[in-house]
């Protein structure tokens, strides 16, 4: 899960990224951090977008279009994020991993982000598209996790467990914490799972042998 938005990506007709997209992005992310998902209009957005607002209408109907738009872009990040350079040892990149969703360090911009994705993921049972891309992604982080763990067994550097059950319990934790955590806006919750997820993993992962 990555920092406030930076995009990378095309722009909202599918052409080159372009400063429009990277504002109108912007935009719809302080009006989440500001809002909340229920209370944020194509009013309060176009308030937050620094352009003309006849620009962000010109690309955008109405407030799902551009949710929609707004929530592919963030599990791109997501997506992308996950592992950002290469590692010699399965158990760092693990580590990584875990540091991606849960940063140990988390400012303010980086909590209110995470509140923003967690905003509109929450309306998935609502939204097919939002169910559709929540599934894509999920299983995206899942791949990564079992993978890293499978390289990890396969050398030797992990026990012999079940990377796919390892992975899915892994993944379901994270995000688990990460929920807590923005929803209370208690950095303090990240800190003590974190470690203790880090022991859990040195017990099940390195010391049986």
């Amino acid at each position: 899960m990555g920092d406030s938005p930076k995009l990378n990506r095309s722009g909202p007709s599918g052409d080159e990224p372009d400063d429009t997209t990277e504002e109108i992005m912007r935009a719809v992310y302080r009006a989440l951090s500001k809002n909340g998902y229920p209370e944020t209009t194509m009013s309060q957005i176009a308030s937050e977008f620094e352009k003309s607002k006849a620009l962000l209408y010109y690309h955008y109907d109405g407030k799902e279009e551009i949710l929609n738009d707004f929530f592919g872009y963030l599990c791109e990040r997501l997506e992308t994020s996950l592992v950002e350079e290469e590692y010699d040892d399965p158990y760092d990149q693990l580590l990584a991993v875990i540091e991606r969703v849960l940063p140990a360090e988390m400012d303010d911009e980086q909590l209110e982000f995470r509140q923003a994705f967690f905003e509109v993921r929450s309306q998935a049972p609502h939204n097919r598209s939002y169910h559709e891309r929540i599934q894509h992604t999920d299983q995206v982080v899942l791949e990564t996790l079992t993978e890293t763990i499978e390289w990890g067994v396969e050398t030797g550097r992990f026990v012999d467990v079940n990377p796919e059950r390892e992975a899915e319990l892994l993944f379901s934790t994270l995000y688990g914490v990460m929920e807590r955590a923005t929803a209370l806006e208690d950095r303090d919750i990240v800190n003590r799972n974190r470690e203790a997820l880090q022991q859990q993993l040195e017990r099940t992962l390195l010391e049986s042998r």
